[in-house]
């Protein structure tokens, strides 16, 4: 009982949903708690991630001026993914949180959410390394041994040793920056929900000037040779990896969130959001890559998930809502984790002395994916779903969990699918 009166109070909880609650029209209709298009979405962004991991290599497309356009498209395709995916955690968060909710149970949820998937991924990690080692790039168990406890603890992603922030499964630090995320989400949304609603956009145009910012302020880092992206390892660490400049990503999530709940939205359309979004990443192609990286596309993602939530709000039809999208997004967050793992294994069977034509790079991108896809949908049956059905709550006396300061105008969603 005490425990749990520390933790409403540090969520700042009782006075916030009085207010709401005494706000709300009981005459108004409840907004959907699950929005299958940012479901669909995820797809998207993880597909994204794929492309840059399958493609972004010289001998996985044809040679010649056909696979040098392919490898310069995708190249940053990833980056882009990720960047998607930050947002959408703000906003899917803030957009499913439950009135009964505790910090506690919030953080158990995500827990039995994240980590089971991602240990899993970390033991496939380590059996391709002991399996194929150095024959497929990978370094030595033993050159990684530093990496253990940083990767099992999901702290990283903050080490600027790149040894440590992307070893073993190369794709782990996202997490590592999604667990900072989740950390701090309920402190965050109970600051949050004190911004007025006709002040929030000024507060997104904020977070998305301190992103450009964040380029700049590479200049102050140590120099280096260019390790990545033609980026030092400061450089990457500093605008890609590291937790606290992601965080604004989030922040904007949690923010638009709000504005969608608060009737704010500009109400641009899903189809117009798309073309920005294509129109973003051509710009995002011909800049430098530390704005690249996440500045040049934030505006482009900010409508585009705006946008698809705003389709299911309004019980509207979309593609990313249809059937298999919605499937596809459901074993997003372990595709995410094993894609890697199953590009890793194609190269390894045809050997590494591999260069694609025309029909053998769709070969090799079509059986990749394909074995990422059946690896993940295992993941997501025999791991994930039932791990969140037996752990990931438990029955206990409820306590309040502060909701978004709302419009009563705005009908409001129940429930959380979405987490």
């Amino acid at each position: 009982m005490a425990t749990g009166m520390v933790v409403a109070r540090t969520w700042g909880m009782g006075a916030v949903v009085s207010a709401v609650q005494s706000k709300q029209s009981a005459s108004v209709a409840n907004m959907p708690a699950q929005l299958n298009s940012l479901t669909g979405l995820r797809w998207v962004a993880a597909f994204m991630v794929f492309l840059t991991h399958a493609l972004q290599d010289p001998v996985s497309v044809p040679p010649g001026g056909l696979g040098e356009a392919i490898n310069a498209t995708v190249v940053m395709a990833g980056s882009v993914g990720v960047s998607v995916f930050f947002v959408l955690s703000g906003f899917v968060l803030t957009w499913s949180v439950r009135t009964s909710d505790t910090a506690a149970k919030f953080w158990r949820r995500r827990f039995f959410k994240i980590y089971p998937n991602y240990l899993v991924a970390f033991g496939v990690a380590v059996l391709f390394i002991a399996w194929m080692g150095a024959s497929v790039g990978y370094p030595s168990l033993g050159e990684q041994a530093s990496a253990v406890v940083p990767q099992l603890l999901l702290l990283q992603a903050w080490s600027s040793d790149l040894g440590i922030s992307a070893a073993f499964n190369t794709v782990g630090w996202t997490l590592s920056i999604e667990a900072m995320f989740y950390l701090c989400f309920p402190f965050l949304l109970v600051l949050l929900n004190r911004i007025r609603p006709e002040r929030l956009w000024y507060w997104v145009g904020g977070m998305v000037v301190l992103i450009f910012c964040f380029p700049q302020l590479t200049r102050l880092l140590p120099a280096g040779e260019p390790v990545f992206w033609g980026l030092n390892n400061w450089e990457m660490w500093f605008v890609y990896m590291f937790p606290l400049t992601r965080m604004a990503e989030f922040v904007i999530g949690i923010l638009l969130a709000r504005i969608l709940l608060t009737g704010k939205w500009i109400n641009l359309p899903l189809w117009a959001a798309a073309l920005v979004f294509v129109a973003g990443y051509v710009v995002m192609l011909n800049v430098p890559t530390l704005y690249a990286i996440a500045a040049a596309t934030i505006i482009p993602i900010i409508l585009l998930i705006a946008a698809a939530a705003t389709v299911d709000i309004r019980g509207r039809r979309s593609l990313l809502a249809t059937r298999p999208m919605v499937w596809l997004g459901n074993i997003s967050y372990a595709f995410y984790l094993l894609h890697v793992f199953a590009i890793t294994l194609v190269f390894y069977v045809i050997g590494l002395d591999f260069q694609a034509t025309s029909l053998s790079a769709v070969g090799f991108f079509a059986v990749s994916l394909a074995l990422a896809v059946v690896a993940s949908w295992l993941l997501y049956e025999l791991v994930e779903k039932p791990i969140q059905r037996r752990f990931a709550t438990k029955r206990e006396r409820p306590g309040p969990l502060a909701r978004p300061v709302t419009d009563p105008a705005v009908p409001q969603p129940q429930g959380g699918s979405l987490q």
